[in-house]
């Protein structure tokens, strides 16, 4: 359950906002060098974990922008535990998140015979309440000695509102984001409905997760440090 809570949460630590390029909005800072740290609770001042991502590629090309982005994830030590890589598109003014960002906290690398189809994470330049943005999803399929599917569907994504946000990264206006989060893995299914808010030239500020059936908080992601490029 633990970890198909950080599978569910991956994605909203790795969305950021920032430029705009071709008449698109990244949602993701577009300055190589640049790293943002976010810190994810269990329960609120606790900390369980954290993630760091590093901007490390910046490529324009034909009227598209490619983001390449580097994560860590960490325990509530800060000992390293995983890291991995995922990209960003910017295209025809739509900007894609690559969904395979959520299996971040699984060491695929280990798994043999397994494939991967996904419908990419989609942010409009122009984000305006009351709009509905498509849905998203992933499914991991692995063969072999142990067979075993997975999978994550995020539906019923609107934008509700603008309103100011505070961490301790600082305070940001914000635009709030309301989702629905439903997982799979083996013979265990979850539901959850994620709150998510996103500055301007920032990205994701904070994010929070909670079971749809008891109600109850199920994870709670915070930005917590900006570093600019240097």
């Amino acid at each position: 359950m633990r970890k198909l809570s950080l599978i569910s949460a991956s994605l909203m630590l790795a969305l950021g906002l920032s430029i705009s390029a071709q008449d698109c909005t990244l949602y993701f800072p577009s300055e190589i060098g640049t790293e943002l740290t976010y810190t994810n609770y269990l329960k609120p001042g606790k900390p369980e974990s954290s993630v760091k991502y590093v901007v490390t590629e910046k490529e324009v090309k034909a009227g598209e922008t490619c983001i390449g982005i580097s994560a860590e994830n960490f325990d509530a030590k800060g000992k390293p535990e995983l890291s991995y890589q995922f990209n960003a598109l910017c295209k025809d003014g739509v900007f894609y998140v690559d969904m395979r960002n959520m299996l971040g906290s699984m060491d695929i690398e280990n798994f043999q015979d397994f494939t991967i189809e996904s419908k990419d994470m989609q942010f409009p330049s122009n984000p305006a309440p009351g709009q509905q943005l498509p849905d998203a999803s992933i499914t991991l399929s692995m063969t072999g000695p142990i067979s075993m599917n997975m999978s994550v569907n995020i539906t019923n994504r609107k934008i509700e509102a603008i309103e100011e946000k505070t961490t301790a990264a600082g305070s940001f206006k914000c635009f709030k984001l309301t989702s629905t989060s439903s997982s799979a893995m083996a013979f265990v299914k979850t539901e959850s409905k994620v709150t998510e808010w996103y500055a301007p030239n920032i990205g994701s500020v904070r994010s929070e997760t909670i079971n749809s059936k008891s109600g109850k908080l199920i994870s709670i992601s915070e930005l917590t440090s900006i570093k600019a490029a240097k």
